[in-house]
């Protein structure tokens, strides 16, 4: 670098990416956009299970996630390290989700980097050393910012008490969908077409211990079919492993449903979310991007995160997969037909509030990285 240049700064981001999770995915374009838009003149770099991919389809660099010597040369490099947002802070999914997220948070303390908590979402947590290990990084880093409240409270009972917590929204809520142009172009790519005079029903299934509830979804969607002469859209969220409970789910169906049958982008994806009716859904993010598209959501939670997100947007949730009821479910999706008007008004004004706190996020990771440290 010659005398009198300015080095470009750097940002690392650590999360689930390069695994085909659309949500998280999603998560990655939003945060590097944000950035970017906010600061072109920055180098990012992600943490990935599949760094060529993420390379090609993001325009940044990419490590293997799983490299040690990589992710010693990245936090080194880097002026700011981001815990890229989801609910990488848990115990359920995986016992190894915390002990991976926070130590490459503590070695980036260690060597004196700028470190956020970037919209994560936190809990559940029940071990006891993954509490320990939160306390301990979470009360060494600059900033934390959390996606909803739920997380906030989590944290500091566990006992995270020095950086500000500040509650923002989950970072998807900025992304913009692809036109209608590309999307029916998507749409004959991918062999789908639908009736536009026909409600069109997205379902977003995934495995988790639907045994019991396979066979009420199933009937639940035969009974949308036959009394709404419904089109049913099966939206998998992580290929293959939604797409393969989608399809259980279809086989037990006697009427015909359709699925998504390949990974799509989240742009991709949010724009045929946006083409949805109603989203009865399991994945947070089929969710999150109902709501951005002011689509109204009937929830299934399998997970804190989802009951979260709807009780913050104020739309029904059908409870938890082991405990649906047929004739229960059947009313709660045909209420929220019948509410459709009332609740697209009500999305988006949640989606103007939520879409503002989201760029929050960014403001607050450039403030970090700008300031002297």
């Amino acid at each position: 670098m010659k005398k009198g240049e300015i080095s470009m700064r750097r940002v690392l981001v650590s999360g689930y990416y390069g695994f085909g999770n659309a949500g998280d995915e999603a998560i990655l374009m939003a945060i590097v956009n944000s950035l970017k838009k906010l600061k072109s003149d920055i180098e990012i770099t992600a943490l990935s299970a599949d760094p060529l991919k993420t390379r090609e389809y993001y325009g940044i660099n990419a490590v293997q996630r799983t490299s040690p010597f990589a992710i010693i040369r990245e936090i080194s490099r880097a002026d700011l390290v981001i815990s890229g947002g989801g609910g990488l802070l848990q115990d359920v999914t995986s016992n190894r989700s915390i002990p991976y997220y926070l130590f490459i948070l503590y070695l980036a303390k260690k060597l004196n980097k700028k470190v956020m908590f970037y919209a994560n979402g936190v809990g559940p947590v029940f071990r006891e050393i993954n509490k320990s290990m939160i306390k301990l990084v979470g009360n060494m880093v600059d900033l934390i910012t959390v996606r909803d409240e739920q997380s906030r409270k989590e944290l500091e009972n566990l006992g995270v008490s020095k950086p500000p917590i500040i509650v923002t929204a989950d970072p998807a809520f900025v992304l913009e969908p692809i036109d209608d142009k590309a999307g029916y172009e998507l749409l004959g790519k991918l062999d789908i077409s639908f009736n536009e005079q026909h409600p069109k029903i997205g379902v977003s299934v995934r495995p988790w211990n639907l045994n019991k509830s396979r066979d009420i979804i199933a009937k639940a969607c035969d009974y949308l079919v036959k009394s709404h002469d419904a089109d049913i859209i099966f939206l998998p969220m992580q290929y293959p492993k939604d797409y393969n409970e989608s399809l259980e789910i279809i086989k037990l169906m006697k009427e015909n449903a359709t699925v998504v049958p390949e990974s799509i982008g989240p742009r991709e994806i949010l724009w045929l979310c946006g083409k949805m009716d109603l989203i009865f859904g399991m994945r947070l993010h089929a969710l999150i991007f109902g709501a951005m598209m002011q689509v109204p959501l009937v929830g299934l939670v399998y997970d804190p995160k989802v009951e979260h997100f709807l009780s913050r947007i104020d739309q029904p949730s059908a409870g938890k997969p082991g405990d649906l009821d047929l004739v229960a479910l059947c009313n709660l999706l045909e209420e929220a037909l019948v509410n459709m008007p009332q609740s697209q008004k009500q999305l988006q004004e949640k989606k103007e509030e939520l879409t503002v706190l989201a760029n929050k996020n960014a403001k607050l990771a450039i403030n970090l990285l700008e300031e002297d440290k």
